[in-house]
């Protein structure tokens, strides 16, 4: 069996999807990354992947987005307040990072900032990342790009989120497979 993004030997990372930050954000694109980031927690539940989740300085920049929190909460995801834009560097989350699968989907915000920081850490702890680039925003867009780029040449592989659902099912016999394609639609 060939190894798969999202399973049981892998892990959801979701970095600082906060409401502040949010505001900032372009509409059409936050409501996609939004949708998308939820989609996958509701998966990684479904296969039995570990999911983390970061806030970045959350006196500041205010709470997870109150829906994808409650998703979070429901999945059982492990928070990790944080100062440092690359989340390895966050003295709680070094035993995440330890315990950690080596298969890691990491989706968020700001793509060329937090996210790709810590992409990038990931790699260098040996980790192989999956970048959803629909479940990745930046206040802009040429700023997202510019990340994606960054972090597919640092050796993350760039995918979408739906491949991600569809590779995680693997079968349309899935019992979660009408569940999820009605998601992505």
């Amino acid at each position: 069996m060939t190894d798969i993004y999202l399973g049981s030997k892998s892990a959801l990372l979701v970095v600082d999807v906060q409401e502040r930050l949010l505001k900032a954000m372009p509409e059409p694109e936050m409501e996609r990354c939004l949708h998308a980031t939820k989609t996958l927690v509701e998966l990684a539940q479904e296969v039995g992947a570990q999911i983390v989740y970061t806030e970045q300085y959350p006196r500041g920049l205010g709470p997870t987005e109150a829906s994808l929190l409650q998703s979070l909460n429901d999945a059982g995801a492990e928070r990790v307040e944080k100062m440092t834009f690359d989340a390895c560097a966050a003295p709680e989350f070094h035993r995440f990072l330890i315990e950690l699968p080596k298969r890691i989907v990491v989706c968020g915000m700001e793509a060329h900032i937090c996210v790709q920081a810590t992409v990038r850490a990931l790699l260098e702890h040996r980790h192989r990342v999956f970048v959803p680039f629909d479940a990745v925003i930046s206040r802009r867009l040429e700023n997202r790009d510019n990340g994606l780029r960054v972090m597919e040449q640092a050796g993350a592989v760039i995918t979408n989120y739906e491949t991600v659902v569809f590779d995680a099912l693997r079968s349309a016999e899935h019992p979660a497979f009408k569940r999820f394609s009605k998601m992505v639609r």
